[in-house]
């Protein structure tokens, strides 16, 4: 996958594109961070060239719009933390990590990172754009799935700090 920002007047837009071997279909994602953007799909068979120079050329072509190339030391950690689910909530962990994919992907605010659950508590890590626009998405994601109770959300800083960003009771 390539993902590249462009900073606007008042807010960054994305753009991402990436190959998938299995449907050989290119897939192009655009809009603005936070918001719900427009999604196109493109078969392989329509455009010339091996996948990897098709998806370089797009991306040069996007940086002589002024697009950067977005590398993943540039997001920020969010931490999903759900003090109730331990190790043995397996299903859940994969169900939660999904809705976060999702809720931060279709907005181009980053995605989910993976989670833990070594010290008997399900931590998420989402790796994100925008942390203020991140934080709403997931707050709504969570209500949504009526998993919210419990749940708090931190941020880690380059030398570890944890700072709270929402603690839900």
């Amino acid at each position: 996958m390539i993902r590249m920002l462009l900073k606007n007047e008042k807010r960054w837009s994305y753009w991402e594109v990436w190959y998938d071997e299995t449907d050989r279909l290119y897939s192009v994602h655009y809009g603005h961070v936070g918001e719900i953007g427009d999604h196109y799909a493109i078969v392989a068979e329509q455009i010339e060239g091996k996948p990897k120079h098709v998806l370089k050329v797009w991306a040069e072509e996007m940086k002589e719009k002024g697009y950067v190339e977005l590398a993943e030391e540039d997001l920020q950690k969010l931490i999903v933390c759900f003090p109730h689910l331990s190790e043995s909530d397996v299903e859940m962990r994969y169900f939660i990590e999904q809705l976060l994919d999702e809720c931060l992907g279709k907005t181009g605010n980053g995605h989910c990172d993976g989670g833990d659950d070594s010290e008997g508590k399900l931590a998420v890590c989402c790796r994100v754009i925008d942390l203020e626009k991140a934080v709403v998405a997931v707050q709504e994601a969570m209500a949504i799935a009526r998993l919210e109770e419990g749940m708090s959300l931190w941020t880690l800083q380059d030398d570890g700090t944890r700072i709270a960003l929402h603690v839900s009771v």
